[in-house]
């Protein structure tokens, strides 16, 4: 698209098309890559959240392509919700949101 992930949420944003947002990592970029945790892959997710912060996003963010923990499908959903607040709550703080 000829622009990065954060410039890419400033346009759709700047557009008011931002209305549903999927969070996930991958290992590295296209066109080869393994989905992994939110917080142990190739972006810096708290910069995704901070832009979506600093843009005001008001939808909807849920975590997608978990990847199975020990202990049942709901950990991994339970622990990318958890960390997915944290950096939001953060993000927020930062800014005086």
């Amino acid at each position: 698209m000829g622009m990065d992930v954060l410039d890419a949420i400033r346009y759709f944003a700047g557009q008011n098309k931002l209305f549903k947002i999927h969070i996930r990592n991958i290992n590295q970029p296209l066109p080869h890559f393994v989905e992994t945790f939110i917080d142990n892959g190739f972006m810096d997710m708290y910069k995704i959240m901070r832009t979506l912060a600093e843009v005001k996003f008001d939808g909807v963010m849920i975590p997608d392509h978990v990847p199975e923990m020990v202990g049942g499908p709901h950990v991994g959903y339970a622990y990318s919700i958890a960390y997915m607040k944290a950096m939001r709550d953060r993000a927020y703080a930062e800014l005086k949101l």
